[in-house]
């Protein structure tokens, strides 16, 4: 037996806090700049109100956003994408956290996987960027 395999021995024998094990990201999140947001939803008269938002980074399950606009928690939106080669993806999505550092970035989930939206984004990407 060599270093290595007393390395791998160790490494899959070791216990790691849960915090550290549980992780519910399971879709691939992509830096895009080639992606243009916004929002919409009904206010309290039923007015649509619309704006634009910055798109921090997309999976097929959801966006984080940055947004002077403030949102709140389980707020229900239509997010619209427009990519700059021009398709475009309409969503239903919901409000699901603020981010703890800032109150301008917020997490939306999408009402359901959008699996063509996850293939366009995977065969569509050209730079990888790392966060």
């Amino acid at each position: 037996m060599n270093d290595f395999d007393n390395d791998l021995d160790v490494l899959f024998d070791a216990s790691f806090p849960e915090e550290l094990v549980k992780n519910h990201r399971i879709a691939t999140r992509y830096v895009r700049e080639d992606i243009d947001a916004s929002v919409s939803y009904l206010d309290w008269f039923n007015r649509k109100i619309m704006f634009d938002v910055k798109l921090i980074d997309i999976t097929s399950k959801g966006v984080l956003i940055e947004s002077e606009k403030q949102l709140k928690i389980n707020q229900t939106l239509v997010l619209k994408l427009q990519f700059k080669a021009g398709k475009s993806f309409v969503i239903k999505a919901k409000v699901v956290r603020i981010a703890a550092n800032t109150n301008h970035q917020f997490g939306v989930k999408f009402d359901k996987y959008n699996n063509e939206l996850g293939d366009y984004l995977y065969d569509t990407q050209t730079k990888l960027v790392f966060k």
